[in-house]
């Protein structure tokens, strides 16, 4: 029983691990209407490399 305890602990930190690795950036509405590249610096400061505005007008920040 606590074999199948530390089995379940350990297959819960590797999901977790996994999600964290897994890129996730943010995205931002309503900059891609403002004067000036305002989607790439809310990207940086957010932790990503610059951000490109699609056609929607939603900025989708990319990973380092």
């Amino acid at each position: 029983m606590e074999y199948l305890r530390l089995c379940l602990v350990i297959l819960l930190v590797c999901l977790v691990g996994a999600q964290a690795i897994s890129g996730d950036m943010p995205t931002f509405s309503g900059l891609c209407q403002l004067q000036g590249d305002w989607c790439s610096t809310n990207c940086q400061i957010a932790g990503g490399r610059d951000g490109l505005c699609n056609k929607v007008g939603l900025c989708i920040c990319r990973p380092l």
